[in-house]
Order: structure tokens, then C-alpha cells, then sequence
């Protein structure tokens, strides 16, 4: 019983501490926003938007829009797990070259990763 005991108080530590690591391993539902406040309303037809991590990407949203145009703030879910990502925004406007924005965000759970386009 003597030598039994210190191998399940080890196996128990390990299992914990895989649960623990799994958990923060694990992909999450995280937002991002999308800040178009500062572009002209009804300017922007189509909504691109890229997010990677390395050479991976995470997530894509593309989205084309009416006549009234791309609202003020758009929003999406990227499942993935928290941390630094790069977020790659194509606006294509209506008789005008698309414009391609790059911003660095940190994904996180607490609040919303926002990328303002000036």
C-alpha cells in the first residue's frame, strides 16, 4: 500500500494537469468586430475579411451588401483559440478599387477584438 500510494497521487497530478492544458488548448467562439464608423455610409458594397495565425487561416467572412450599403460595425465569430491573429479587411467599393486594410488584434474571451478602418 506504501508504494501504491505515491504512483495514483502522480497519475492523479498528471491527469489533472492534461485536463488543465487541454482546456486552454481548446478552440473557443471568439468576436471580432469590424469598425466602418469612419468610412462614408453606403460607400462599402462588399465586406472581406481574412483571419490567420501564422501562415493558417483561422476564418473567413465575405459579404456583399445592397444598395443602402455595408452597416457601421460589422461582426463575426472566429472559432479558434485565444491570442495575437492577423485580420486581412478587403472593402470593395462601388465604381471604386477595393481597399485592403491589415491590423493586428488579440483574440481574446473577455471582450471583442475590434479593427477600426480609417
Amino acid at each position: 500500500m506504501r508504494r501504491l500510494a505515491p504512483r495514483l497521487i502522480f497519475l492523479a497530478l498528471l491527469g489533472g494537469g492534461l485536463l488543465f492544458w487541454s482546456h486552454f488548448r481548446k478552440p473557443r467562439d471568439l468576436r471580432l468586430q469590424i469598425d466602418l464608423t469612419e468610412v462614408r455610409p453606403g460607400e462599402v458594397t462588399d465586406v472581406d475579411v481574412v483571419v490567420r495565425r501564422g501562415n493558417r487561416a483561422l476564418a473567413r467572412h465575405e459579404v456583399r451588401y445592397d444598395g443602402a450599403g455595408a452597416p457601421a460595425t460589422v461582426e463575426l465569430i472566429v472559432h479558434a483559440r485565444p491570442g495575437p491573429a492577423e485580420v486581412e479587411t478587403t472593402l470593395g467599393y462601388a465604381g471604386k478599387p477595393a481597399r485592403r486594410i491589415v491590423a493586428r488584434v488579440d483574440l481574446s474571451d473577455a471582450a471583442a477584438a475590434r479593427v477600426r478602418v480609417e
